[in-house]
């Protein structure tokens, strides 16, 4: 199904929760769920909910609700997640490794196609089923395993010049992992996420 407008970031979040509910639903052999149920499990009201399907172009069922297959269904196409894309990871330090040996990948609807590493000690070494490379082969790799995307876990000095490589090597899609602000080309996609501000959120949050 083809989405006119833009999704909002906020929808695209809740989303997500959206999709979690209903797979844990199908787990359970739910057939109907409505969206009274979706909004009390994470949060939001019934009425937000309605409006975020509804930019996917689907209603719920008068005092039956929505459909959970389909929903579910509905939403891993809209987003892409049945069409694994693959991604790649500079960076494994602590970070990273937890990166590379999570489930992420697949349910986002990603694979992990190489990791890249400028510490000659890591290099040649395995994670994820995947042998460590220099982060100097990154053009040749990202062109020969067709990788669209990529993952920076490298401290803050580090970053920009990975992006660069990233870019220079085609990819135009980057979550970034580093508390800095990258400059990349029109068109290239940056996803920032800090896990430093998520813990100053929290710890604000608890004053």
């Amino acid at each position: 199904m083809n989405v006119n407008k833009r999704i909002s970031r906020a929808s695209v979040l809740r989303m997500e929760l959206y999709l979690e509910v209903l797979e844990q639903f199908q787990a359970e052999g739910r057939k109907y769920v409505t969206s009274s149920e979706i909004g009390e499990l994470i949060g939001a009201s019934p009425e937000k909910v309605r409006q975020d399907l509804f930019s996917l172009g689907t209603e719920g069922k008068p005092k039956v609700g929505y459909e959970v297959e389909q929903l579910a269904r509905l939403i891993r196409s809209v987003f892409g997640l049945d069409a694994p894309k693959k991604a790649c990871l500079v960076g494994l330090g602590n970070l990273g490794r937890a990166l590379a040996g999570s489930t992420i990948w697949s349910r986002a609807g990603f694979t992990l196609g190489a990791i890249f590493d400028r510490d000659p000690a890591v290099i040649g070494t395995e994670a994820a089923g995947l042998r460590v490379r220099s982060i100097a082969e990154i053009f040749g790799v990202v062109k020969a395993e067709g990788i669209v995307a990529g993952v920076i876990a490298v401290p803050a000095s580090a970053a920009q010049e990975t992006a660069d490589h990233m870019v220079n090597a085609g990819i135009r899609a980057i979550w970034n992992f580093a508390p800095i602000k990258l400059h990349v080309p029109e068109g290239v996609m940056v996803e920032n996420q800090s896990l430093a501000w998520g813990l100053i959120t929290l710890s604000y949050a608890m004053k």
